[in-house]
């Protein structure tokens, strides 16, 4: 089977190289252009291999040679594009367990941060859609295990810091709409009954899922794990706001880069313009940057900082109706250096929110 897959791949990647030769999309010659196999590279494969790297480096067309590839690979049995798994209804992609730290590491930048600042902490690791809907795996599919695995570290942490358990709660609701089909990340949904559990460990009342109106900003959202597979038979998603009218108002928001330049972004938490682009998840909290300040209406004297990757983008829309002020620092753009990221006095709570399959890359 293995020796008939070879076979397929190298007859698709012939055509593929007289598509582009006809079409004219290979314009001069180019040493590094696999166009002259060897009877030996074609038969261990990797003239197939550096001819597919080849087009997707340099062939005008690349979207529509990577979706035949994709379609060829499917066809003959395989079920994984580009780490990516392909099922009737969701992509779900891949969880290494290579080189992966011990849970009392994972749990130490957290530690660290309660011990040096004493502001009250809570720690929210999301799982994989890959971990909640693991039935869905191909037979077979090697796939890290999440679920002990963030128990463990929690178990790690020091008293004083509190753990919410996202695991059982999205687990109680895999059979609702609450990661996406073409993505990644959490749907608003999933994030909505996280949001409720956190914020009852932090001491406010949740905003009751009856007083939100939901708008469907974009139907045809397909995110990263699309973009790694180019495979439309999977449907496209919806991105939804949760519009509380009685809720706070936001009165300011200042971006911040690497270099510390202010850029003022009036009142507006969402992005509109994102959802005309290939970048639609920037609608929840705009181009991200590496501090985000939003300040509210709220009167409250309650500040929270946050530490997220681009799950808590949809998060952050819940948490405004119960603080006067959010700093939320991105950890995909600052890594852990939570010591000059932010200045931490004055911050009421602290909120460590990511997922589980980002934190232990972002910490090494």
């Amino acid at each position: 089977m293995k020796q008939n897959k070879i076979h397929y791949r190298m007859v698709i990647t012939i055509l593929a190289i007289y598509i582009a030769i006809i079409a004219g999309t290979i314009r001069s010659y180019d040493k590094t252009a696999p166009i002259h196999p060897t009877m030996q590279s074609l038969i261990n494969g990797t003239w197939a291999e550096q001819t597919e790297n080849y087009l997707q480096e340099h062939i005008g067309f690349h979207d529509v040679l990577f979706r035949i590839k994709s379609n060829t690979d499917l066809f003959i049995g395989e079920k994984m594009v580009q780490g990516v798994y392909i099922t009737d209804d969701m992509l779900l992609e891949k969880l290494y367990s290579d080189d992966i730290p011990a849970p009392s590491e994972s749990a130490e930048p957290v530690n660290e941060f309660y011990e040096d600042t004493g502001i009250p902490t809570y720690f929210i690791l999301v799982p994989s859609a890959s971990e909640i809907y693991r039935t869905k795996l191909p037979a077979n599919a090697i796939n890290a295990e999440q679920k002990n695995r963030i128990q463990q570290i929690y178990m790690e942490t020091v008293n004083g810091i509190h753990c919410v358990d996202a695991y059982n709660i999205l687990s109680s609701l895999k059979d609702n709409y609450i990661y996406y089909r073409t993505d990644t990340r959490w749907t608003c949904c999933g994030a909505y009954y996280v949001y409720q559990s956190a914020i009852q460990k932090m001491g406010f009342t949740p905003v009751s899922f009856q007083k939100y109106v939901i708008s469907h900003m974009s139907t045809e959202f397909r995110g990263n794990l699309y973009e790694k597979t180019l495979y439309h038979e999977v449907r496209a998603d919806v991105l939804d706001r949760y519009r509380n009218e009685s809720g706070a108002q936001i009165t300011s928001v200042i971006a911040y880069d690497a270099n510390g330049q202010a850029e003022n972004r009036g009142n507006r938490l969402y992005d509109t313009s994102a959802l005309t682009t290939n970048n639609q998840y920037q609608y929840y909290l705009g181009k991200p940057c590496q501090k985000l300040v939003i300040r509210t209406n709220i009167d409250n004297g309650k500040k929270l900082l946050v530490y997220k990757d681009s799950f808590a983008d949809c998060v952050i829309p819940f948490l405004v109706h119960h603080y006067h002020e959010i700093c939320i620092i991105n950890l995909e753009q600052t890594g852990m250096d939570f010591t000059t990221s932010a200045d931490t006095a004055g911050y009421t709570h602290a909120l460590f929110l990511c997922s589980m399959s980002n934190w232990e890359n972002l910490i090494q």
